[in-house]
């Protein structure tokens, strides 16, 4: 019962302070430390207690919650402690705030109030546990739990601040085993490693972060500092530290680093659609790239790409795409009122976010909605640099999806480089088949009889857009029943040199026509195009065919060609003349040689024979080797033969061409 200490006797041997701050406390039914109160000193009773409160009142009634533990502590450590005096700083409950004061707690041994506890309370506002108290509130306010651990007891002593996930917290005692069998295994050996290097003096002070399980199976993590100390010169070696939960900050943490990787995953993705779509020279590429590669750069699952053809959609689509989406919009008016057609005709990308958001926006195109299961949708434009349309691209998703604002412009950036990578490819093929008509405008478009021969021609391009072979070769069937085989090659890959090709082929064909010789043609031809001042040179390779099987044959810088009978295959590398087009007045010697029924002859341009990984002899001993090998075989496989042989073998990727002569046995 709360009484008036002025109005009570006290024993002799407990003389209780006229003005302090004390109380008396009895056991009291309830956990271990609770204690009601029985007398108080007067500035007890007009600080902290309510004259209209009925007693007996609890102790812990005056104790601000979070001092509840640690005043049961002091309490029941008082209780059994035989007499011994006991502090701690507790923090009281005062109508103007909490106020937190060393309080000391002893059991009386004599006298009517043995068995009771006689708690005082220290007054002093600068006093000795004033910088102690001072960094205990510091350690509560930063919501870490303050603790000691006596070395020679083994015994962790929680003194107050943050009840930890693990249960531990205020007033709570265990040995380091127990702790340790506390923290997650993984983390077991990290914290034993930082309470021994203290404890051998290894380090001052260690920090070390570990998880401990909660109840719930959940993992919390925990951040500790700690240092060795001695209380007093002839005291024990204590650790004492702080311990934060750190949960929220390493999730955090966590979805950052987590966050960065996919932003820099995403990054690399969107850096190598770009790459990918610079890179593409064919629609087939392009559209590769985009059905491969977009969907996953924004987190989509699914792409479907429309090209503009005819005022309609053209759609092919990838994975993740439902066949019923892409028959919805195939064939669809460029006019029609859809998302991707407006996305389409405006230029400028759509973003929904939600299948309700499309509902409320397109009332009249609800179709796409039953033709997915897609919640999400973008609607990106090919921009090009032309006023129009070029076509677009659909990203689903299958869950909402609100793009960030570095999202939104990463779409704008996509659909202009994918734009321009689209217009590039179409001028490129368009110039491409311009080339490939040139290539062949340039070159007879059939062979003419040859009397006496068979003879298989063959042409293979390396252009890449406008680039066309100046490689060209020509039979012309003479009215004395001889045949001119010609072949050449003609500086440069461009429409220039085909154009010039033409015009040297051209010329080389009326001048066999009215003096077959070869070494007149070479001639003639070098001279005109000395007059033209033509800014290119050619070779030239010409051979003369009677059908008697004589040849006469020149060269003009050319390639050697290839004789293949039945004793072997030989390059016939007679001595020749300069290209035509350099050097004025030039002589041309002829060489002659007869072929056998049956004998091969093959003329090649370099591009067959030389390369960066190639000289011209092996070339040539290639080509020997695959005349002879073939001599028996149709003419056409032979021709076929040569040309198989790979751009591997010469290191470099050039035009090539070769004429193939066989003179027919009698009465073939």
């Amino acid at each position: 019962m709360c009484a008036d200490a002025t109005s009570l006797a006290r024993p002799a041997q407990e003389p209780f302070p006229a003005e302090g701050m004390w109380m008396l406390l009895a056991p009291a039914d309830g956990p271990a430390g609770a204690a009601e109160l029985m007398r108080a000193s007067p500035r007890i009773r007009a600080a902290l207690l309510d004259d209209t409160a009925t007693p007996p009142r609890a102790f812990a009634d005056l104790v601000a919650p979070t001092s509840e533990s640690i005043s049961r502590q002091l309490l029941l450590d008082a209780f059994q402690g035989g007499g011994r005096t006991y502090r701690q700083p507790i923090e009281y409950t005062h109508p103007h705030g909490t106020v937190i004061s060393m309080t000391t707690a002893r059991r009386l041994e004599g006298g009517d109030d043995a068995g009771a506890l006689l708690v005082e309370i220290e007054e002093e506002e600068q006093g000795e546990w004033l910088h102690w108290e001072a960094l205990r509130s510091m350690t509560v306010l930063a919501d870490a739990s303050l603790w000691v651990y006596d070395e020679e007891a083994d015994r962790f002593s929680w003194l107050d601040g943050e009840r930890l996930y693990n249960g531990m917290g205020p007033g709570d005692r265990m040995p380091l085993a127990e702790l340790l069998g506390r923290v997650h295994d993984d983390d077991v050996g990290r914290v034993e490693k930082a309470f021994w290097a203290l404890r051998r003096g290894e380090a001052q002070q260690v920090d070390v972060d570990f998880r401990m399980p909660h109840e719930d199976g959940s993992s919390h993590w925990l951040r500790t500092l700690a240092r060795l100390v001695r209380f007093g010169f002839d005291g024990r070696r204590c650790v004492v530290g702080t311990t934060t939960n750190t949960t929220a900050a390493v999730e955090r943490h966590q979805s950052l680093v987590r966050a960065h990787a996919e932003a820099s995953r995403r990054g690399e993705l969107v850096q190598q659609l770009a790459a990918a779509f610079v890179a593409a020279t064919t629609e087939d590429e392009l559209t590769e790239a985009i059905l491969n590669r977009v969907a996953p750069a924004f987190e989509g699952n699914g792409t479907l790409l429309a090209f503009v053809e005819n005022g309609r959609l053209r759609v092919t689509f990838g994975d993740g795409i439902d066949p019923a989406l892409a028959r919805s919009l195939h064939g669809l008016p460029l006019d029609a009122p859809k998302p991707l057609t407006e996305a389409i005709r405006t230029g400028t990308p759509l973003f929904i976010a939600t299948r309700e958001e499309y509902r409320l926006s397109w009332p009249q195109a609800h179709g796409l909605l039953d033709a997915t299961a897609a919640e999400s949708f973008i609607m990106i434009p090919l921009r090009g640099q032309g006023a129009a349309p070029l076509g677009g691209w659909v990203v689903t998703f299958d869950g909402p999806h609100n793009l960030s604002d570095h999202e939104q412009t990463l779409v704008g950036v996509m659909a202009d480089v994918a734009g321009q990578a689209w217009e590039r490819i179409r001028l490129q093929s368009a110039r491409t088949e311009l080339a490939n008509t040139v290539q062949r405008d340039m070159l007879p478009a059939t062979l003419p009889t040859a009397v006496g021969y068979e003879v298989e021609a063959r042409y293979r391009p390396a252009h890449h857009g406008l680039e066309v072979g100046g490689d060209w070769y020509d039979v012309i069937a003479l009215p004395d029943g001889s045949t001119a085989c010609i072949i050449g090659d003609v500086q440069g890959h461009n429409v220039q040199a085909a154009a010039l090709m033409g015009q040297v082929r051209t010329a080389m064909h009326a001048y066999a026509w009215q003096e077959p010789a070869p070494d007149r043609v070479l001639a003639r031809t070098n001279d005109l195009m000395l007059q033209m001042r033509l800014p290119v040179f050619a070779t030239c390779l010409y051979a003369l065919l009677t059908p008697e099987g004589r040849v006469a044959t020149a060269r003009a810088g050319h390639v050697p060609l290839v004789h293949s009978r039945a004793e072997g295959a030989v390059s016939r590398e007679y001595p020749g003349g300069p290209p035509l087009g350099v050097v004025p007045g030039r002589a041309f010697p002829v060489h002659s040689l007869d072929l056998a029924p049956g004998d091969l002859l093959v003329l090649v341009t370099d591009g067959l024979v030389e390369g960066p990984q190639l000289p011209i002899d092996s070339g040539l001993d290639a080509v020997c080797r695959t005349a002879f090998h073939h001599r028996r075989a149709p003419l056409s496989e032979v021709a076929d033969a040569l040309m198989a042989q790979s751009d591997s073998m010469t290191g470099h990727i050039d035009d090539r061409a070769a004429l193939v002569v066989r003179r027919l046995r009698d009465g073939s």
